[in-house]
């Protein structure tokens, strides 16, 4: 036995030589997250081998900006396809400036682009960019006008020009690098941008500022409807978005923006997506989503981030902002959700990617998120949750801290119409809601936000929140591993009817996105009745159960019931049989008596989980070492060895 652990030992400290010496030929990585390259630039020295490493979920290349080199190629597809966790290594022998980029997300000059400096030579980084004055030319587009494509007419336009489209099946992808620009259809319903699902992104801003979209129709590509990169200044105003294979409107790493009144339809991700920004210091209002799997996701996003008005129904899932590694900034934080018509996401036949399978049958979901507000919203007849509050496992556990939920109508959710799902972080908050149920029980006694302002001692008792909440989180990961996935349902979606029209005082006056944002009069705002179109009684189903307390009583799976089980039951097992074992000590431990004994009684009854470990760890409990290894050690290890297998199988991990 000696030999043996002495052998483990030198192998441990040669192992940590040899990890000590490789880490200075370490080759350089560069990550692919989600729209950005991190870091952008670079400096190695000759000779070095960069290695390119995806953790972002969506497609991406590396292609370098003169076509000397890409990462992959494909014999079917315009561009080849790195996926998460794919590698590309390249060594570079020569001095210089290499820039690159991915095609997908951007140009060889603007978005998604980086830089490698190789060896010592100059390099001078991008000029901040300076306002010019604006122009105000309209330039037009369709048969018999000025130009017969978008992409001419935006090639041609100059800073503060209006290219203004006429009526027709525009079978092309618009690249827009031209600041100020403003892209205005004349009819929103029959002024339409086609991809044929050959094209990737409809229009697409990269890295320019201060450009409007209006009025108009974007469909059948296979990645994005309308999507700004990298932009100070955007609005998306009166679009139609339907059948794209990512998302409909896409900010990403954008600030100072609108969307307002877009229809938004058949995407396998979300119909309106704002991500990587702090402060974002942008609106979302007068939207209808429906039809998508996420209404509203927004990752890393937040700060001056307000969504209101807006009606997200028969979704796969509403409104799920979120927390993710894929992306820079995490965690997400301080988005304000109010005044939403939250209605009816429980539309399991629209086109999915995994997360979606996930959230569905949720009204509002805010996963590992901080400071987010909750507010006024109507939230009805969703088969699982209406509103809850959870962790986000992705390459680190992030916990939902400081989420207020206040004054909703939340009714009708097939398991719970509240949930703060356990562990969590600290601050969350509750108060004023009108519902049925709640997870864990006495939410709102419990997480009362009053109590939380005064400092309330019961409000920060321990064990209020509900790990079966999150194992039943768990339980949805599981069955979306198991599920196969129809990537290609986008393309059969059926289409919108006719929206309405872009009012205009003159149709030929440009109004780039410039000094757009403000913060709306939120102390106003009252639960949307109004955005109801049918009498509020018939969104109730009477018909639903529910799970109360992590006790299923509807028909969940067997791995949501399996992992909420453990999850719920499992910590009060392991408390009663540490404390059943600590009374039984102390009733037959000689070396306890007196006020010492009622001492300990106390602290064993009135501090839970910490005072039976106290007792048992550091006390005066007789129990032998191996009792105390098994009923402790052993207890907390069997739970973490069920938490570990909850992720594998959920495929967390």
């Amino acid at each position: 036995m000696k030999k043996v652990l002495s052998l483990f030992i030198f192998s441990i400290l040669l192992l940590a030589c040899g990890a000590g010496d490789a880490s200075s030929e370490e080759p350089l990585v560069i990550r692919i997250v989600d729209d950005e390259f991190s870091p952008k630039v670079i400096n190695v020295p000759v000779g070095s081998t960069v290695i390119w490493e995806s953790g972002g979920s969506n497609n991406h290349n590396v292609i370098a900006s003169d076509g000397s080199w890409q990462a992959i190629s494909s014999d079917y597809f315009e561009y080849g396809i790195i996926t998460k966790g794919d590698q590309y290594e390249y060594t570079f022998e020569e001095p210089g400036v290499y820039e690159y980029y991915c095609p997908y997300h951007g140009t060889n000059n603007k978005g998604m682009v980086g830089t490698v400096i190789v060896g010592d030579v100059e390099y001078s980084a991008p000029v901040e960019k300076v306002v010019v004055e604006l122009s105000s030319n309209v330039l037009e587009v369709g048969d018999n006008k000025q130009f017969n494509t978008i992409q001419e007419a935006v090639d041609s336009a100059l800073e503060g020009d209006l290219v203004l489209i006429n009526p027709g099946v525009y079978n092309e992808s618009v690249t827009i690098t031209t600041d100020y620009l403003t892209i205005r259809g004349t009819n929103r319903n029959s002024v339409i941008v086609d991809g044929e699902f050959m094209r990737e992104n409809g229009i697409q801003i990269y890295d320019t500022d201060g450009v409007s979209v209006e009025n108009l129709s974007v469909r059948n590509f296979s990645l994005n409807g309308v999507y700004w990169n990298g932009s100070k200044g955007f609005k998306g105003s009166y679009l139609t978005v339907y059948n794209n294979g990512d998302y409909g409107v896409y900010a990403f790493d954008s600030t100072d923006g609108v969307f307002d009144n877009i229809y938004a339809s058949g995407h396998p991700d979300s119909g309106i997506y704002i991500g990587q920004c702090y402060p974002c210091n942008s609106l979302i209002y007068d939207n209808v989503v429906e039809g998508n799997a996420l209404g509203y996701s927004g990752t890393n996003a937040g700060g001056h981030l307000y969504l209101y008005r807006n009606i997200w129904r028969d979704n796969m899932s509403g409104i799920v902002p979120n927390t993710l590694d894929s992306e820079l900034n995490p965690p997400g934080r301080e988005t304000t959700i109010i005044s939403n018509l939250v209605v009816d996401n429980n539309n399991y036949d629209a086109p999915t990617n995994r997360f979606g399978l996930v959230a569905r049958g949720m009204g509002i979901v805010v996963p590992g998120r901080v400071g987010d507000i909750i507010e006024k919203n109507i939230v009805i007849n969703h088969d699982k949750y209406g509103i809850v509050a959870s962790p986000m496992l992705d390459a680190k556990l992030y916990f939902s801290q400081h989420v207020q939920v206040k004054e909703n109508l939340v009714l009708d959710s097939g398991y719970t119409d509240l949930a703060l799902a356990g562990p969590w972080g600290p601050g969350n908050c509750y108060e004023d809601n009108i519902y049925q149920t709640s997870t864990p029980p006495l939410l709102e006694q419990l997480h009362n936000c009053s109590s939380l302002e005064n400092d309330n001692l019961f409000s920060r008792f321990p064990l209020q929140g509900d790990v079966s909440g999150l194992m039943m989180l768990a339980g949805f990961f599981a069955d979306a591993q198991n599920e196969e996935l129809d990537k290609n349902r986008y393309k059969e979606y059926p289409w919108p009817k006719e929206q309405l029209n872009m009012t205009f005082d003159n149709i030929n006056t440009p109004s780039p996105a410039i000094n757009l944002f403000y913060v709306p009069s939120i102390d106003t705002m009252e639960l949307p009745y109004d955005l109801v179109d049918e009498d509020l009684n018939n969104l109730f189903d009477a018909k639903k159960e529910i799970i109360m307390s992590g006790v299923p009583i509807s028909s969940p799976s067997i791995w949501q019931l399996l992992f909420q089980l453990y999850g719920y039951l499992m910590p009060f097992v392991l408390y009663a049989a540490w404390t059943a074992l600590a009374l039984y000590d102390l009733n037959t431990n000689n070396q306890v008596s007196g006020g010492r004994r009622y001492m300990w009684l106390a602290l064993v009854f009135l501090v839970p989980f910490f005072g039976v470990l106290a007792y048992h760890l550091v006390g005066p409990s007789s129990i032998s070492k191996t009792m105390k290894y098994a009923a402790i050690g052993g207890g907390l290890i069997s739970y973490l060895i069920i938490l570990i297998l909850t992720a594998v199988i959920s495929g967390l991990v």
